[in-house]
This record gives C-alpha cells, sequence and structure tokens, in this order.
C-alpha cells in the first residue's frame, strides 16, 4: 500500500524472499539473516515511518532509524494490551496498556519522534478502497496457499509456522458447489 501511495519502501527479510518483495515494489532490501538488520539500516538516509510486526528488541533501535522533529513515527503491531488483560484482568490489564503507551509516547516525543501501537478493525471503506487498488493493478494480493473447509486444521497449522510469503486462504462453497 505504501508503495502505491508513492512511499519509498525498505523491507527486512531473508535472502532467498528479496526477489519476492522486489516483484511487490521494495525499492531496498536487507537481509535479516545476514546479521543484525539496524547495522546496515542505520547507514541509509532516515526513515518516515517504521513498521514493526515482528516485536522483541526491534523498539530498543528502531526509533534511532527514524527521522527527528518531521512527523516521523514507529508504528508497532506487537503490544502488550492482550498479556495485560489476561494476566490483570479488563480493568487493571487496560489501565497498565494505558500508562505503558503514555510513558512510551512521551519518552520518544522529547526525542523529536512519534510511538504508536497498530490495532486494525474490520473496515467497509477502506476494504472497497484496496478492492479498488487491486482491480486497476496497483497492489497485487498475494495467496501462498488455498484450503478447503475440511482442511481448517491444516491450514491453521501452515500459518503457526509462521514465514509466509502471502495469505493462506481457506474457501467456503456454498449451495453444494
Amino acid at each position: 500500500l505504501l508503495k502505491a501511495w508513492g512511499a519509498h519502501v525498505t523491507v527486512t527479510c531473508s535472502h532467498n524472499a528479496e526477489q519476492f518483495v522486489r516483484g511487490l515494489g521494495a525499492d531496498h532490501v536487507v537481509d535479516y539473516t545476514a546479521g543484525p538488520v539496524e547495522e546496515p539500516l542505520s547507514l541509509l538516509e532516515k526513515f518516515d515511518l517504521v513498521l514493526d510486526n515482528i516485536g522483541g528488541d526491534t523498539e530498543r533501535w528502531a526509533l534511532g532509524l527514524l527521522k527527528p522533529w518531521t512527523g516521523a513515527k514507529y508504528v508497532t503491531l506487537v503490544t502488550p494490551f492482550l498479556l495485560n488483560t489476561d494476566r490483570l484482568g479488563i480493568a487493571d490489564g487496560m489501565l497498565q496498556t494505558a500508562a505503558t503507551v503514555a510513558t512510551k509516547m512521551i519518552k520518544h516525543l522529547v526525542k523529536g519522534v512519534h510511538y504508536r501501537w497498530g490495532f486494525f478493525a474490520p473496515s467497509g471503506p477502506a476494504l472497497d478502497e484496496i478492492t479498488e487498488m487491486v482491480d486497476a493493478g496497483q497492489i497485487r494480493a498475494v495467496v501462498e496457499e488455498t484450503f478447503s473447509f475440511s482442511q481448517v486444521p491444516q491450514a491453521f497449522e501452515k500459518v503457526e509456522k509462521g514465514h509466509a510469503r502471502g495469505k493462506t486462504v481457506v474457501e467456503i462453497s456454498q449451495g453444494g458447489s
């Protein structure tokens, strides 16, 4: 999506996925199997956006890759929200999560970058826009493997293994067709 919107896109992936991500529009690729990615990434021009879907210690070094005082954002999809609510209950878990995100936002805002957690909810208008982009050839949907409804357990096993190169689809047929 970012590439379709005109962004210069840098991706981290394994060496054997480089051609795949370049085919999707990546401008620059860093091989995470060749060593710590923060080193080659730090040699590049600072970024406007870092999207972290890995978590772990990424947050420790990724914020330093952002352009300070330009509105640059670090967005992580890995949050402690579910862990906190499971461990502490809904009210206390939400309170702990709010305190954590507020602390991180303030800590990084004084360094000139924005810290955010990404949460996703279904949106009909957004899906319509994505459909239009796919139909117009601006983005490409990548389906790695398709399973029948009777193969749902196998589909879950595949997804749990990780390292997918596209979506895993479960076909649900209607009316016996």
